[in-house]
């Protein structure tokens, strides 16, 4: 018998018929194996795939799996009615990183890149929130001439503190070295008088400080000195870039197909994309990562594993029990991630909005003016069967009008609106009986609290609501679920502050199971360059990693988890 390419064929039913399969495996349905891959990746997001496009540079025979119809995970979009919604990111940072890192992988192509702002509508003033640290001083001077000294200070502190965070994360980091635990909150106590300056330098909003100092002036450096960047192409097209090497050919959404609808393997390459076909459990073979099996018990073998999934579906799902260490098990188990999100994706008539608003940024943080008052912290009893949509509007929103970045996004005339709030993953699970199911109410519900946001945002976009052609609204369920995200967390690890927690970064890829590397952008521990960045990053070291046969580690000092 003619032996076929595993990345191409499979035996029909009867073990005499060869069929092409385009999406995957079926179930019932096992390869005709024909040889070991050098690597498994699990997980076609921004890390996986660019640890995929690093080996292949190398010559390595690699398989990545992903369960989703396209490669990239949440750095996608999707089509609705004429207009493209993101699934996730917005933009990112540390430019000059992500090109080196397109480099280094074989990627030569210009990456065209466009700074975008951001700017706080809250306590009665607008007051930037990007721009460079020199124009912040002065700028926020204005706002508040008392501070002008305190403010002069913070931007000095901020930027000593990320200059030593960068250096520590491109390095890399074996171990944990610990930063002067201080919250940001005590310290704008010390320095700030004027409680509204204080939110605004302690999270880049309207709400109390909650983080540590260290990743404060990461994220100060990642919004003011490297700057928000919104690719050319979306940040899809950084995906479908990276995807390229494994034959990927990216779809014109809404041009008559979608993702789905592509021809997705690379036959007789050295590099294969197995879409709609997810990994259940990591082979573990003598105490070494050795591939993974399918749903349908296909076994797949590997001379090494990345996992690109999320470290609670790695170290809690993925792999068999008895290959963790138990006080990994229980760090990543207890480990504290961010909340999740409720999205609004609208589709609208630029006719019939007024968005001068967005002249000066293209995205707004907003929360309703409470006057001299503090605006209640705490939001909706999310503890409740369902919330009240109103108390939801109250909360801080982030209202980021896209097609202005991409006017791609949207016909002519029309724009895409992007709102976006805070929401636990626990308020929304009694919605879903099982997984990719939801129970009777959901859908009026999540429409309920959708329209709250999309009325409080007509505070300052007046004719919103007449100007709604089309809304698409996403919950915590639908970030893990389409997402990969467990819990829905949006950004990994916890931002909140716990006493003695606040670490400089620290690198997270080597794992204690030999030849099982994590790639990711919870791959450190700290968004120290931002989350497509650290994704990049993290893939590129995975792939050197297993390159160089890197010894694992003893332990894994998992943010927040307790450890041994």
């Amino acid at each position: 018998m003619v032996r076929y390419p595993l990345d191409v064929y499979f035996l029909g039913s009867e073990g005499n018929n060869i069929t092409i399969q385009r999406h995957g495996l079926p179930v019932g349905r096992r390869p005709y194996m024909t040889e070991r891959y050098n690597a498994l990746i699990i997980g076609a997001g921004i890390g996986g795939l660019t640890a995929a496009a690093r080996l292949l540079e190398e010559g390595m025979r690699v398989l990545v799996l992903e369960a989703d119809p396209h490669p990239g995970g949440t750095a996608y979009a999707y089509h609705r009615k004429g207009f493209d919604f993101p699934m996730g990111p917005l933009g990112f940072s540390s430019p000059d990183l992500v090109r080196d890192t397109l480099i280094k992988v074989g990627i030569d192509e210009p990456l065209e890149l466009e700074r975008v702002y951001y700017e706080l509508s809250a306590f009665g003033l607008r007051a930037p929130l990007s721009l460079p640290y020199a124009e912040m001083i002065t700028r926020l001077a204005v706002l508040f001439p008392d501070e002008e000294a305190g403010i002069s200070r913070f931007f000095s502190h901020m930027r000593e503190i990320s200059a030593l965070q960068d250096r520590l994360a491109k390095e890399g980091v074996s171990r944990s070295r610990k930063a002067e635990s201080v919250s940001a909150a005590g310290y704008l106590d010390r320095l700030i008088g004027d409680w509204r300056l204080r939110r605004i330098l302690g999270s880049m909003g309207s709400r109390e400080p909650y983080s540590g100092i260290t990743l404060l002036a990461a994220m100060w450096s990642l919004l003011c000195d490297r700057g928000i960047h919104y690719p050319s192409g979306g940040i899809r097209g950084l995906s479908d870039t990276l995807a390229a090497s494994l034959g990927w050919e990216a779809p014109v959404l809404g041009a008559g197909g979608s993702a789905a609808d592509e021809h997705l393997l690379n036959p007789g390459g050295p590099g294969s994309l197995w879409l709609r076909t997810e990994a259940v459990e990591i082979l573990v073979e003598k105490g070494m990562a050795a591939g993974a099996f399918l749903a349908d018990g296909t076994r797949l073998e590997a001379d090494a594993v990345i996992s690109n999934a999320d470290f609670k579906a790695t170290f809690l799902r993925l792999l068999p029990r008895d290959a963790v260490p138990d006080e990994v098990y229980r760090a990543v188990a207890e480990a504290r991630q961010t909340a999740s999100n409720l999205q609004v994706c609208l589709g609208l008539d630029e006719s019939r909005a007024d968005l001068s608003a967005y002249r000066d940024a293209s995205r707004i943080i907003y929360r309703r003016d409470g006057g001299e008052v503090p605006p209640r912290e705490g939001g909706p009893d999310w503890d409740a069967p369902e919330i009240d949509p109103e108390a939801l509007a109250g909360e801080e929103l982030e209202a980021t009008l896209l097609s202005a970045d991409d006017p791609a996004l949207a016909p002519e005339g029309r724009a895409v609106l992007v709102i976006r709030v805070a929401a636990p993953f626990r308020h929304f699970a009694r919605f879903r009986p099982r997984r990719k199911r939801r129970i009777p109410g959901y859908f009026a519900y999540k429409k309920s609290l959708a329209d709250a946001l999309v009325g409080e945002a007509s505070g300052f976009i007046p004719g919103l609501q007449d100007a709604v052609l089309y809304m698409d609204v996403a919950t915590p369920l639908t970030f893990e679920e389409r997402g990969g995200r467990s819990g829905g967390a949006v950004a990994g690890w916890s931002w909140e502050y716990l006493e003695g927690s606040d670490q400089e970064v620290v690198e997270l890829i080597r794992t204690p199971i030999p030849r099982l590397y994590m790639a990711g952008y919870q791959a450190y521990s700290t968004l120290a360059l931002g989350g497509v960045p650290s994704a990049m990053l993290s893939g590129l070291k995975a792939a050197e990693y297993l390159l160089e046969g890197a010894d694992p580690v003893s332990g894994m000092p998992i943010p927040g988890g307790t450890r041994d």
